[in-house]
């Protein structure tokens, strides 16, 4: 048996790197690696890597930042307490510093300039307007890979991206461009409940889901039998299956007697789902 599965690997890379089959362009070589996963010569992993690295090279700044509608901004004339209360509620390390609003910034605070001055080490003079760093701005329209390695040459980690008009349309990190290739990345502030599976809410049967949860585990919990529906590992995949289509974020759907809707995802994952168990109709 493991005789007949090396020899199914020589037999596709031979055909890899044979002259004949040789990829002539970007989607001739998406192919060759999915078909490298699919006769597990890599695994589904690398190729999610992989085609992450095709990404950047297609995307916009657009299609990757946070819009400007899920921005955690600063007021510039904050008090010291203030800021102190935005940074430990949300824990992010950079935040967008706005003057009337946010089409207005003014500049980057970065949280670890506050800590002397929370600390009483220092006396802030001038109010946060003397922390901030200058801002970066960039339109939407800039390309993904261009942005990775301005962020690494310039050695900043945030840009507003701003819209043909010079509106604040959104942020981008450093982070949401390596997650293209990497995954999510969990920082410190996760907490173990994030990192549920499954949360009940406070509404009546409904819950949220991450969309990497096993549809087994999906299963045992809401004694259903969803992944007999489809050949899928999760219940990410059995929506995107569904759909017939990748899902996008507030997106609705019905799967058997279940209301899922799409609460966050990005160009290539469904992180979180709405569900609600709806109750079977007797005929």
């Amino acid at each position: 048996m493991n005789d007949n599965h090396d020899d199914e690997h020589s037999s596709f890379l031979s055909k890899l790197f044979s002259k004949k089959s040789e990829p002539t362009n970007q989607n001739e070589l998406e192919q060759v690696i999915h078909e490298a996963s699919e006769n597990e010569v890599i695994d589904e992993e690398t190729e999610d890597m992989i085609q992450g690295i095709f990404d950047i090279n297609r995307l916009r700044v657009s299609d990757v930042m946070i819009p400007s509608s899920e921005i955690v901004t600063i007021n510039v004339n904050s008090s010291l307490t203030d800021v102190a209360k935005i940074v430990v509620a949300h824990g992010h390390s950079r935040y967008p510093v706005i003057s009337e609003d946010k089409d207005h910034v003014v500049g980057i605070l970065l949280a670890k300039d506050l800590i002397a001055y929370t600390a009483g080490l220092k006396e802030l003079e001038g109010g946060i307007k003397s922390l901030l760093r200058t801002p970066v701005i960039v339109p939407e329209a800039k390309h993904v890979n261009a942005m990775l390695k301005e962020f690494q040459q310039n050695r900043f980690h945030i840009a507003i991206v701003v819209d043909e008009f010079g509106g604040v349309s959104g942020l981008v990190t450093i982070e949401d461009i390596l997650e293209l290739i990497v995954g999510d990345i969990d920082d410190e502030y996760d907490t173990e409940e994030d990192a549920e599976d499954i949360i009940k809410t406070q509404k009546d049967d409904t819950y949220i889901v991450r969309g990497s949860t096993p549809l087994d585990e999906f299963d045992e919990y809401f004694e259903s039998n969803l992944q007999d529906l489809a050949d899928v590992d999760t219940i990410a995949g059995l929506t995107t299956h569904v759909l017939g289509k990748f899902p996008k974020k507030g997106e609705s759907l019905t799967i058997e007697n279940f209301s899922i809707k799409v609460l966050d995802s990005n160009k290539r994952r469904v992180h979180l789902l709405e569900v609600k168990k709806n109750e079977i109709s007797e005929e």
